[in-house]
């Protein structure tokens, strides 16, 4: 029986082809494998000594430079809340109704 270019079986015996996706898995295999190279790669630069004890200051002592810290509560403007003085943060009233005056 004579068969037709259009058919999809295969012979018997013969091995199935490799189509795209087949190409994408090898490319995934070989990153996975070269993601792992450099993670060891990394890894292997740290010491293996623990590293020292943080110092930590008292709590009434000044600030390295001598200076002290701002007290916390207040913001820029000297008003509790964020940046431009008013609560909510940096943005100030941008969300409030009516935008705060800011023209959109």
């Amino acid at each position: 029986m004579a068969r037709d270019r259009s058919s999809t079986a295969a012979e018997p015996g013969s091995k199935p082809r490799s189509d795209a996706y087949t190409g994408i898995l090898l490319i995934s295999l070989i990153a996975q494998i070269a993601g792992a190279v450099f993670l060891y790669l990394d890894w292997s630069q740290y010491d293996d000594k623990k590293p020292p004890a943080p110092t930590v200051q008292a709590k009434g002592s000044p600030a390295p430079g001598g200076k002290q810290p701002p007290p916390p509560g207040g913001g820029q403007q000297g008003m509790p809340g964020g940046q431009m003085g008013m609560p909510g943060g940096q943005m100030g009233m941008m969300g409030m109704p009516g935008g705060g005056g800011i023209a959109k």
